[in-house]
């Protein structure tokens, strides 16, 4: 007898455990390289010392921002608070100079009256111990 029914090909089972091993390697991938502030929920270290800039700094301007409410708020849904704290984590971590810094946070956040002492402030009350990288990071 000739069976004329067409033949369909099944996807193999084995598939799906590699899609969610390839799944989980691109996740890793993406975390890697994630900034130093998404990174750093146990930097216990720079959250400490991020937190106290608005007290330490009042008022902390920058641009035409008040950043200090900012912080006090982790306004994270701000692209531009985003920015702050990522790059005041590198300068944190001694992965940007304060020169560095301060040309990387006012070409996004423009040039203002308050942002010398701002930025003299932040510098001044970096700890002289810091560590060099967030910590789980090789």
């Amino acid at each position: 007898m000739n069976d004329r029914r067409p033949k369909y090909r099944t996807r193999e089972p084995a598939a799906a455990p590699a899609l969610a091993i390839l799944a989980l390697a691109c996740a890793s991938l993406v975390a890697g390289c994630a900034p130093d502030s998404v990174r750093s929920v146990q930097a216990t270290g720079f959250n400490g010392w991020f937190k106290s800039l608005p007290t330490v700094c009042k008022p902390l301007i920058v641009g035409s921002a008040d950043m200090g409410p900012r912080i006090m708020n982790n306004d994270m849904g701000d692209n531009d608070y985003a920015y702050f704290m990522d790059n005041t984590s590198r300068l944190y971590y001694n992965r940007l100079s304060p020169a560095s810094y301060r040309q990387a946070i006012e070409g996004i956040m423009g040039p203002g009256s308050y942002n010398d002492a701002s930025f003299a402030c932040i510098v001044r009350s970096l700890p002289p111990d810091r560590p060099s990288a967030p910590p789980g990071t090789f």
